[in-house]
């Protein structure tokens, strides 16, 4: 299509599963730098952490950060550390602390830092919170928004429950399944929909029920098919009754 000089050029780029690596690292390296020099130049710049467990059952911090570039707010990955034993105040605070002086940056323009209710985050003496703003006085904190959400979801009224509790069912019924995935693949496919597949939720990372959900909903006309073609007494529950 392009020609045999432009084949040969092609040919002779490297491609080996080394070069992509470095290459690949070379580019991490590059964003970070980018990102890094843009949070040494705000004014100011607030950070959000949490620690989570992932499917190898090992501890991770994750930290987001917000800063002003250019009179406009941007918001980046700040870095993942993997805490390799304990998870408690000082080890966080120790691998942010460290990641902070590694790379030049001036606690003293920290103006805020959100976390969970968590007791090693907000211990009223030795908590990271406490711990922070000992360094960085003009932090102040504030109780991540989305954390309670999941606290309120937790209580949740019992006709609200149900109506969870029956969808997360319908979309185990079709994704828990690899016959059933396939079929309502093919299906979709045939319909010509946008999406191709459910989406399964899962109880650590609180959003996934709302997107499972809205993609249940975006899916409602392909479900009731494929529940009523398989006989599923849940094709009940996707039927409009009004």
């Amino acid at each position: 299509m392009i020609g045999e000089a432009a084949a040969t050029k092609l040919n002779m780029i490297p491609l080996s599963d080394n070069t992509i690596q470095r290459r690949i690292s070379d580019m991490a390296s590059d964003v970070k730098e980018q990102v890094l020099d843009d949070i040494r130049e705000s004014p100011f710049f607030s950070i959000q952490l949490d620690e989570s467990t992932d499917v190898a059952n090992c501890a991770q911090l994750m930290v987001y950060v917000r800063y002003i570039k250019e009179l406009s707010i941007q918001e980046e990955l700040f870095f993942c550390h993997s805490l390799p034993a304990c998870t408690t105040a000082e080890e966080i605070f120790k691998a942010l602390n460290d990641f902070i002086q590694e790379n030049h940056i001036d606690w003293g323009r920290c103006c805020g830092i959100f976390t969970d209710g968590a007791r090693a985050m907000t211990g009223r003496h030795s908590g990271l919170v406490k711990q922070v703003q000992s360094i960085a006085p003009a932090a102040v904190w504030t109780h991540c928004i989305i954390h309670r959400q999941a606290l309120v979801t937790k209580k949740m009224p019992k006709e609200l429950r149900a109506v969870l509790d029956e969808a997360v069912k319908i979309v185990n019924l079709i994704k828990s399944h690899a016959m059933n995935a396939r079929l309502f693949s093919i299906l979709c496919n045939e319909m010509g929909t946008h999406f191709q597949q459910l989406l399964l939720h899962s109880e650590v990372r609180w959003l996934s029920h709302g997107k499972a959900l809205t993609r249940l909903c975006d899916l409602h006309e392909e479900v009731l098919l494929f529940l009523a073609e398989i006989n599923s007494p849940l094709v009940k529950h996707m039927v409009d009754k009004n």
